[in-house]
């Protein structure tokens, strides 16, 4: 009876001790986006199924971005991953195909947009694996005029996703890789930030905010929808 009792208290404390531990990473994440604020204004905040904020704010040119935050545990043969998903709205919808690229694709990438898109397309040349797929065939005229500034975009090594759309730019850059230790030990996800820095929110949105300007440009007279006073 007190090897029961014993085995009881020893439950208790664990459970005790992992209800403090989940109250404090929700803690944390809650503030995974604060420095958003030094950056975008009129902000709304919201919490994903995840847990993870989402922050909805205005540029100064009164476009709306959405920065949501992915902690990828589903990565193999590395270490965790966290991401930064940077949404820029476009201020007037554009007549032109989705069209997306992914930079080292396992297949796992369960918050791709890449992923959903139907046709697979062929990438130009590069020194990375990439993953290339839009909303329709290759022979749309200006696929490949986005190809070419998609791919301007992922060079940069921090970008692991960059999608154009009609209705806005979106683009997914990494924030930091999981400890080592508490992954290899626990098979934990555990990141040594506390909050997205400014300097990589601000460089998301740059990135996205390119992308949408160089869409825009490449987009021929006839492809630009008239718009209706």
């Amino acid at each position: 009876m007190p090897l029961l009792w014993v085995a009881l208290l020893a439950c208790a404390a664990l459970a005790a001790v992992m209800v403090r531990e989940n109250r404090k990473v929700l803690a944390q994440q809650a503030k995974e986006l604060d420095e958003a604020g030094l950056i975008l204004t009129g902000l709304s905040k919201d919490l994903a199924d995840d847990l993870h904020p989402v922050v909805s704010g205005l540029m100064d040119d009164g476009s709306r971005v959405t920065l949501e935050v992915i902690s990828d545990t589903l990565v193999t043969r590395r270490l965790p991953q966290l991401w930064l998903r940077v949404t820029v709205r476009n201020t007037v919808p554009r007549q032109s195909p989705t069209i997306g690229v992914l930079a080292r694709p396992t297949g796992t990438e369960y918050y791709s947009v890449v992923h959903g898109l139907a046709h697979l397309l062929e990438p130009p040349p590069s020194n990375v694996p990439l993953l290339m797929r839009a909303d329709c065939a290759s022979i749309h005229p200006p696929l490949n005029r986005l190809k070419d500034i998609l791919m301007d975009a992922i060079t940069d090594p921090t970008i692991k996703e960059a999608v154009i759309s009609p209705g806005a730019t979106r683009v997914v850059v990494q924030v930091a890789q999981g400890q080592r230790s508490a992954h290899l030990l626990f098979r934990q996800a555990r990141f040594n930030v506390n909050t997205v820095p400014a300097d990589v929110i601000r460089h998301g949105i740059s990135v996205a905010a390119m992308l949408r300007t160089a869409a825009d440009l490449s987009m021929k007279p006839a492809e630009i929808p008239a718009l209706i006073a």
